[in-house]
């Protein structure tokens, strides 16, 4: 059966999430206050181990608001309640210093939101098919 794909174009998008996702790989650690108010794909890393990958619209706002300071029971962040079932933090002050002392985090920068999503489930593929313990469920 005949696809009306058009393979050359799927193949440049699919290369062109690879080499984002590669390129995020090897970003080094970035402070999160600086990150920027645009959108984009970040990894979340503990002992240098990678143990999530998300994207947000607007990156600084995700990982200071969402992940960092967060609500006091963590709905609107997958990573926080995730790392509350995983390691037993309480919500509140205490999940927040865990995270500040044991998390360091990068990113890249996507404007195209489809490409944002492709690069985030690229990563969370690979990394699962590479034995990481992602977070990501």
């Amino acid at each position: 059966m005949k696809t009306n794909l058009p393979t050359k174009k799927f193949n440049q998008i699919l290369n062109q999430a690879k080499v984002l996702a590669i390129k995020l790989l090897g970003k080094d650690i970035s402070n999160p206050k600086n990150f920027p108010e645009t959108q984009g794909v970040y990894l979340v890393r503990k002992n240098s181990k990678i143990i999530y990958v998300g994207k947000g619209k607007n990156l600084k706002r995700r990982i200071n608001s969402d992940h960092i300071s967060g609500d006091k029971d963590g709905s609107t962040s997958t990573f926080r309640v995730s790392v509350h079932k995983k390691w037993k933090i309480p919500f509140g002050k205490e999940i927040r210093n865990w995270i500040i002392q044991n998390c360091k985090f990068s990113y890249i920068e996507i404007p195209d939101a489809d490409l944002t999503s492709l690069v985030e489930s690229l990563l969370v593929v690979v990394l699962r098919k590479s034995d990481v313990d992602l977070l990501n469920k």
